[in-house]
């Protein structure tokens, strides 16, 4: 039935569990305990993109059945806001993802990661509906739970939702989450749920040491940094593969479309070749990520025979075939610049993605693999979100 939520909600945490998403005891009775129904708008969009460009919209007033079963589905994510708030809701429309709740099994396991327990002082960055505030608020006290919200209608409705659910305690503000929220600090666990695509000092700065710091980090990955004792630095590992939405205050604006500049600069293009096989991109995430951190400001598609790559300040593109022919054009050799990124993930030992990690002080962001003390790089922060404005078609270079 429709409106029996404890059902879906049992029936949806033992799917979870199933699929050996909780790894911490308390997050399955929490997300058994806490109504999400109460987190989500009448309306939200599904990322399942149709031909026309635009996205399905889910309308809890026409058709409530569908409605709930998605909000407890899983795998799904629930696309709340698109541009800001600037795209209204409706059936088809297209825009950035601006807000969101995550998919259920990204939620259990990010949490589970968190290693949260009685008593903890918690910040959260990334309100949204007010949903993981919630989760945490039955692990921790809800006073314990500090919240900031950059968008001021979005952190308003969380607000209301939370109190609404019986989580009033939760401290909601309306704020810059890169600023932390020092009134409520020191906190022993910071938890972001925007990928930062650097770790702001303020996250560290206002964490005990011996914190913990959980945050998706550049588009691809979990990172879990652990304050040290002089509260100076962060470090840890990468603990799990996530994507998503950018802090709103490091996501840049959308990447151009690089085709028009493509079509009229393909004859003039340098034509070489490779022995640098660049497979791995698409095949290790270890290599990706590496790919991201160390070689700022550039795009990739991998189509079935040819891999394009592009500046997101549109003045450099660049082709790659699997028999190694390359074609580059403008100031930046990208596939010279991917193929770099290739051997020195190689040259590492190919790293699996869980095999890196970071560090992060006063000197800024290095990444690492096996360990601290293995090889190590600077890693650079770079603008735009490399998943915004991304053209999703490219044809075969020849």
């Amino acid at each position: 039935m429709t409106d029996d939520y404890p059902a879906l909600r049992r029936r949806c945490a033992q799917a979870l569990a199933d699929d050996g998403q909780f790894t911490d005891p308390w997050v399955r009775p929490a997300i058994e305990n806490v109504p999400r129904e109460a987190f989500v708008p009448p309306r939200f969009w599904i990322k399942a993109k149709r031909e026309d460009g635009g996205y399905p919209l889910i309308d809890r007033d026409t058709n409530p059945e569908t409605w709930a079963t998605t909000v407890y589905t899983p795998g799904r994510a629930l696309i709340t806001q698109m541009d800001d708030g600037a795209t209204a809701p409706a059936d088809g429309a297209a825009g950035r993802f601006t807000s969101s709740l995550s998919e259920l099994r990204v939620v259990a396991r990010q949490l589970s990661h968190l290693a949260l327990e009685r008593g903890h002082n918690v910040l959260h960055i990334g309100t949204g509906s007010g949903y993981d505030c919630a989760l945490m608020a039955e692990r921790t006290p809800a006073d314990h739970v500090t919240t900031v919200e950059i968008d001021e209608l979005l952190a308003a409705d969380a607000r209301r939702n939370l109190t609404a659910a019986g989580y009033g305690d939760v401290r909601t503000v309306c704020g810059d989450g890169e600023q932390g929220r020092p009134q409520g600090g020191p906190y022993d666990r910071v938890l972001c749920t925007a990928s930062a695509m650097r770790v702001p000092s303020a996250w560290i700065d206002q964490t005990a040491p011996g914190g913990v710091i959980l945050t998706p980090y550049r588009g691809l990955a979990l990172a879990r940094l652990v304050v040290s004792a002089n509260g100076k630095t962060a470090s840890g590992p990468i603990v799990d593969g996530m994507t998503f939405m950018t802090l709103r205050g490091q996501r840049g604006a959308d990447a151009a479309d690089m085709s028009p500049v493509i079509n009229a600069t393909l004859s003039d293009s340098d034509k070489t070749r490779t022995d640098v096989d660049l497979s791995p991109l698409e095949a290790e995430l270890g290599a990706e990520f590496l790919l991201h951190a160390l070689v700022p400001g550039m795009r990739g598609f991998f189509g079935e025979s040819t891999w394009w790559f592009e500046a997101h300040d549109g003045a450099s593109w660049a082709a790659w075939k699997r028999d190694g022919r390359v074609r580059q054009w403008g100031p930046r050799r990208l596939v010279d610049e991917a193929a770099q990124a290739v051997t020195t993930w190689r040259k590492a030992g190919a790293p699996a993605l869980t095999d890196l990690g970071v560090t992060v002080g006063p000197e800024g962001e290095r990444l690492w693999a096996h360990g601290p003390g293995g090889p190590s790089w600077d890693a650079e922060y770079r603008q735009p979100d490399p998943h915004a404005g991304a053209v999703e078609t490219r044809t075969e270079c020849t």
